[in-house]
């Protein structure tokens, strides 16, 4: 039991630094009070996803909304660059010239925000988000690519991609900054919910000068995700379960996407009193408790770290609990794109889990909104 629980704790540190979406939205004044959705003493203050909507209208976070300085907002008459200077989620002042035109992406939530504006990344690391068909597709393979590992990205390779600001996930690229300094500054950012992903999206509308491409962004999620709200029955379970073997994890209500499921559908994980996952709201997780709620639908986060990795849901056919719940005996378990559900957490990505969620519990909702 000892060697199981140490192993359980080694799989979920790995899970932990490997798929944390990131954002976090600055200030002109201050730091952001998010705390880091991998440490298992964060606060559990993710707000829910009704908070980020009032009647479809934009989100606004509860503390000040970031917002041009004086500099970003004044034309400069002697033709020099205005710039922007703010405070990312590490309290660390960051000043860049405006309009940012290259960024080079850590993390998927930067791939997420640029393909929203109608940008693409100077460089971005291997195996995210950039391949699947709704961001590059094909075109991912003539982006800039950063070798080397997630936690130690090839500063080389980040040079060579000239950017004018690299955007990184908080807990794992914080000690790149001294290795960045004479390339470009470093944005730490993290997420905790629906609305800090469209506020990082409106962030960097502002520093690129994507306003309008940021602000027809947000307005497709919140009308997808309000739509879904107000004409779901909610009368399914959902869950969603994440892993790289049979020790699993949950993403509960306090999660981002399960905040976002329990908005249309029944959702009964309720958040954990302190964070344990790949996210805020993740928690680790046993079947004997699945079987508790037996949900009608499990959808399936596999993360894989070998070419022969099997996905999550055959390794768990040898558990006689498994074919006893409602989900495996009515064929609905479904594996879903980890880089997405699990990495994306930007508005385009959170778009695609609900289109992808909807179409496989209420299809004929689905249809509706579509058309």
């Amino acid at each position: 039991m000892c060697h199981m629980r140490k192993r359980l704790g080694i799989v979920f540190l790995i899970i932990a630094a490997l798929i944390s979406g990131c954002s976090s939205v600055p200030q002109e004044t201050g730091t952001e009070t998010a705390t880091d959705k991998t440490n298992p003493n964060a606060e559990n203050a993710t707000p829910k996803a009704e908070e980020a909507t009032s009647n479809g209208e934009s989100a606004t976070s509860n503390g000040e909304k970031a917002t041009p300085s004086a500099e970003e907002a004044a034309s400069n008459e002697e033709g020099k660059s205005s710039k922007s200077t703010f405070k990312d989620v590490t309290g660390t002042e960051i000043s860049v010239d405006l309009p940012v035109e290259k960024v080079a992406c850590l993390t998927e939530i930067c791939v997420d925000a640029l393909v929203e504006l109608g940008l693409k990344p100077a460089a971005v690391t291997a195996g995210g988000l950039a391949p699947e068909p709704e961001f590059f597709g094909e075109e991912a393979a003539s982006l800039g690519q950063i070798g080397g590992s997630f936690f130690e990205p090839n500063l080389e390779d980040i040079s060579l991609a000239g950017p004018d600001l690299v955007i990184g996930l908080e807990g794992t690229h914080e000690g790149l900054r001294e290795g960045l300094a004479g390339i470009a500054p470093l944005y730490i950012v993290q997420p905790k919910s629906m609305q800090e992903s469209i506020e990082f999206l409106q962030h960097m509308g502002q520093l690129t000068g994507r306003v309008t491409e940021a602000e027809a962004a947000e307005k497709r999620l919140l009308d997808k995700f309000n739509y879904y709200k107000e004409h779901s029955p909610k009368d399914k379970t959902a869950l969603v379960m994440y892993g790289s073997d049979v020790n699993f994890g949950i993403d509960t209500a306090g999660s981002l996407v399960g905040s976002v499921l329990a908005e249309v559908t029944e959702y009964p994980w309720p958040a954990p009193e302190a964070d344990g996952g790949h996210q805020a709201g993740g928690m680790a997780y046993s079947l004997e408790k699945v079987l508790e709620n037996n949900p009608d639908y499990i959808f399936v986060e596999t993360f894989t770290f070998s070419p022969d990795s099997q996905p999550l849901s055959e390794q768990f056919k040898t558990n006689p609990l498994w074919s006893r719940l409602r989900a495996v005996k009515n064929g609905q378990v479904h594996e879903m794109r980890t880089s997405i559900w699990a990495s994306g957490r930007g508005t385009r990505s959170l778009g695609i889990i609900l289109d992808e969620a909807m179409s496989i519990m209420y299809p004929e909702l689905y249809k509706k909104a579509v058309e």
